[in-house]
């Protein structure tokens, strides 16, 4: 099975674009700063089977429209969207930035939400509001503008894999990455650098399951272990998992693993 193809629909916020193939129940896939729903070419290919997959690009990537940049609109954004392409309930897979977006959504929605996987994310970085971006993420976008889409993706795609990636996989994450609009990288950035979780983790209660890479030196260990310390007792489940040799892209870096562990949680759900 190929990637499917571009859909889209129509919001109050404007127009979204996604891809959605398969059938079942509800997984819905929400991709990093780095991606697209290109991101989850392997997991379509997985997964669809057993599951309707869904992928959005996130507001400001692919062919999407911009929205306010805040945690709360992109949560409310992605709120928007299931309705309006009938996802009532789901289970929710988010990865670094999305998976800050999905944090958000299921804290606030936990109703809808079936269960929640959080993938080399954390709660956000706790910014004040309106401050300055930190450097880290004004040198990307200034590389964005210097250097052009093609060596941007192969400069984003090389800092966030392990040492000794597959070259041909290398090659795949830097295309994806090319296609980063500077918008959708500026507004991501400030919903990463201001939000925070914290309070809405406090709802939780669906399964929740935490991937992380071995090796990422983006979304460390220290957040992670910060993110797994709020999620509340009273959830059904919580599994944690760092996967051996990989860093920020363990969804394309070493997939079988990644979709290895992830189909165990999934498992529950069919």
């Amino acid at each position: 099975m190929g990637l499917p193809e571009r859909q889209f629909v129509s919001l109050d916020s404007g127009r979204l674009s996604y891809r959605q193939t398969g059938s079942g129940p509800d997984l819905v896939l929400l991709h990093g700063l780095a991606g697209n729903a290109r991101t989850w070419e392997r997991q379509f290919e997985t997964f669809a089977d057993d599951f309707r997959i869904t992928a959005w690009d996130a507001p400001g990537y692919g062919e999407t429209d911009t929205v306010a940049p805040d945690i709360e609109t992109y949560a409310d954004t992605l709120a928007a969207f299931a309705d309006a392409v009938g996802l009532e309930n789901f289970i929710l897979l988010g990865h670094s930035m999305g998976g800050i977006v999905a944090g958000n959504f299921a804290g606030r929605f936990p109703d809808r939400v079936n269960g929640l996987v959080l993938s080399c994310t954390l709660l956000g970085r706790n910014q004040p509001k309106g401050a300055p971006l930190g450097e880290k993420y004004l040198a990307r976008i200034a590389q964005l503008d210097e250097l052009g889409p093609v060596e941007y993706g192969r400069r984003r795609a090389e800092t966030m894999v392990a040492p000794g990636c597959d070259p041909e996989i290398l090659e795949h994450f830097a295309g994806i990455a090319a296609e980063t609009r500077r918008d959708g990288l500026e507004a991501a950035a400030r919903v990463i650098s201001e939000a925070d979780n914290t309070p809405v983790f406090a709802n939780l209660n669906m399964p929740v399951l935490v991937l992380a890479g071995e090796v990422d030196t983006t979304v460390t260990k220290e957040f992670t272990e910060a993110m797994i310390a709020s999620v509340p007792d009273t959830v059904p489940s919580l599994r944690a998992d760092y996967l051996p040799g990989v860093a920020h892209a363990p969804y394309m870096e070493d997939a079988a693993t990644y979709n290895a562990v992830l189909g165990e949680f999934l498992e529950a759900f069919k």
